[in-house]
């Protein structure tokens, strides 16, 4: 039911290099008072409320109290705050909601909102007029970070802790890939995410060990004022400058991460969607490279953070043999505006209004396309924990039919198949942010994050990780084919 892109994740960030090219612009010498700044985060807070509706599951999830969350929020700001200060502020209090739909924005997607053809543009407040607003904004997000943070470990986050990757030596200590990081500053590396979960960037939830975690801590540092700090790893104690490089030794492999279809073998096709964009593209590959013998197919959506559901499902309809049927049931507060937008666009769904809630039905029906190859052996798809929107959309419906296997990890995001974000502004700064506000409700009691898969395989040996990174390219036909786990699997399943 998604009519636009909703992947404004870390590969958007590149956008700031044309972004700090802006100049003359008047905005960037905007004040505002600290009552103005206080309302525009009242703001954001009562619109939370009013249309996030994961907002309970949210907090049963992570056991934070978004109010009270707020309510820290509200002491940051001062009569000596500036509008660059605030932004980060207003950024924190979407970080709360741990949600990619949810956040500040860029003018190059503000323009997908508030156009004419959105079925959804007329709920929020905003207008091409404020791309320009959109833009300084989303550029005060990251320009604060990109300034100060030269630091270039690499870590990786894995069964609760957090690891060094990529050797490197600083005033003469050697640290060596696989190493445990203890603290920072003295402070628990867990304990420290915790305490400043909000600051964080590209913030996940682990479901496993019920804990906020992120890979790249450095960015934070900055706001939290540890531009030098110390850290302990591997039992050593070493003292870091944010601003300063570790001479590193060795580097990631380059990796093959784009789209491609493949036979891995005689017999299972191999399909990797990064990004759920493209659709003709991988439809075309797909009937270009089929063979009948083909017993298997995958369909590898790990760390792809979503897209276009048209993407997959253009592709299911050249795959399959029968009709596909799965549920579409979505909740979100009830919202008149919101409900007569649906239904105007799709009258094909049923809206039934439960109390304060309103709830969407449909029992979809997925016809092969007349050029179909009929395909009626078992589809996988492939998820891992960076799998998010448009992705685990995908990898949900395999609770609902049998020959399609869902293999990897629990998403670190809530996940699911649901309807597009809202756009809003601020009143008085003019932040332009988007927010979520649908819930997949058909996982009940048993999936209630629609983040789950059928077939539980996640990575747990942080050398093996490292090894995958440093010396291999772990797209390439010849590592999937041999090293792979999640391929290994269906292999023999």
């Amino acid at each position: 039911m998604r009519l636009i892109n909703k992947s404004f994740t870390i590969y958007k960030y590149f956008y700031i290099l044309f972004l700090l090219g802006l100049i003359g612009n008047p905005i960037q010498s905007q004040t505002i008072t600290k009552e103005q700044m206080q309302d525009d985060l009242l703001f954001l807070q009562g619109h939370i409320h009013q249309y996030f509706s994961p907002l309970p599951l949210l907090e049963e999830r992570t056991g934070i109290n978004v109010d009270k969350e707020f309510k820290k929020l509200y002491g940051e700001i001062t009569t000596t705050t500036s509008i660059e200060e605030f932004t980060q502020i207003i950024r924190q209090g979407l970080n709360l909601l741990y949600d990619g739909h949810s956040q500040i924005i860029p003018g190059y997607s503000l323009k997908n909102y508030a156009s004419s053809e959105y079925f959804l543009s007329t709920i929020g407040n905003v207008t091409l007029s404020d791309t320009t607003n959109a833009d300084h904004f989303y550029r005060l997000t990251t320009e604060y970070v990109n300034s100060r943070v030269k630091i270039n470990l690499l870590t990786k986050y894995m069964n609760g802790d957090y690891y060094n990757i990529l050797p490197f030596t600083y005033n003469e200590i050697h640290i060596d890939t696989g190493e445990k990081i203890g603290s920072i500053n003295g402070i628990p590396m867990n304990q420290f995410v915790k305490d400043n979960y909000s600051k964080m960037y590209y913030l996940r939830w682990d479901p496993i060990n019920n804990k906020p975690y992120t890979r790249l801590f450095p960015m934070a540092l900055p706001l939290i004022g540890f531009d030098k700090f110390t850290l302990s790893i591997g039992g050593k104690e070493i003292e870091l400058d944010v601003s300063k490089k570790v001479n590193t030794q060795g580097k990631m492999h380059a990796q093959s991460n784009f789209g491609k279809v493949m036979p891995l073998n005689n017999n299972i096709l191999y399909i990797r969607i990064p990004e759920m964009i493209e659709e003709k593209w991988y439809t075309n590959e797909f009937l270009t490279t089929y063979s009948p013998n083909i017993e298997k197919i995958i369909i590898d959506v790990r760390s792809n953070p979503g897209g276009s559901d048209g993407a997959w499902i253009s592709l299911l309809k050249k795959i399959i043999d029968k009709p596909l049927k799965y549920k579409y049931h979505v909740g979100f507060n009830h919202n008149e505006a919101i409900e007569n937008a649906i239904q105007s666009s799709f009258n094909e769904l049923k809206i039934i209004r439960k109390g304060r809630k309103t709830e969407v039905y449909q029992d979809v029906v997925l016809l092969p396309d007349s050029n179909s190859v009929h395909f009626d052996g078992k589809i996988y798809i492939l998820q891992d924990e960076s799998s998010y929107s448009a992705a685990t959309a995908l990898a949900s419906i395999a609770w609902e039919n049998d020959h399609i296997i869902s293999v990897g990890a629990t998403s670190a995001l809530i996940g699911g198949y649901t309807l597009p974000s809202i756009a809003f502004k601020l009143p008085n700064s003019g932040i332009v942010f988007t927010l979520a506000f649908a819930t997949d409700l058909r996982g009940g009691a048993n999936n209630p994050y629609m983040d789950k898969v059928e077939v539980e395989i996640s990575e747990e040996d942080i050398n093996i990780f490292a090894d995958k990174i440093l010396n291999y390219d772990c797209y390439s036909k010849e590592y999937l084919s041999t090293k792979d786990p999640l391929i290994k699997y269906v292999k023999e399943d």
